[in-house]
């Protein structure tokens, strides 16, 4: 079964504190949830975030995108949220 593709596009996760927690609730992802997922952070202070940025069609900072999807822009999901998202694309 494919992981599920977690992207956090932010400005800086460890300047940014929306950026840092839009980045710490993907991490805390109870086990079984991060069994099914990977998730990985494109800092739009680095080139290859500036190319994932402009591939997403990334319009705010901080944002999720849940294979290919813009799909938490600027909000903060919850656990509950998150992990409903990621079940509902497994």
């Amino acid at each position: 079964m494919a992981k599920v593709k977690v992207e956090v596009l932010t400005l800086d996760a460890e300047q940014c504190a929306a950026c840092q927690y839009m980045l710490e609730v993907c991490k805390e992802m109870p086990p079984e949830i991060q069994d099914m997922m990977e998730y990985k952070e494109f800092n739009i202070k680095t080139p290859a975030g500036v190319q994932k940025f402009v591939d997403m069609k990334g319009r705010v900072l901080p944002t999720i995108c849940i294979n290919g999807d813009l799909v938490f822009e600027s909000i903060i999901p919850t656990y509950d949220e998150l992990i409903e998202a990621i079940k509902s694309r497994a």
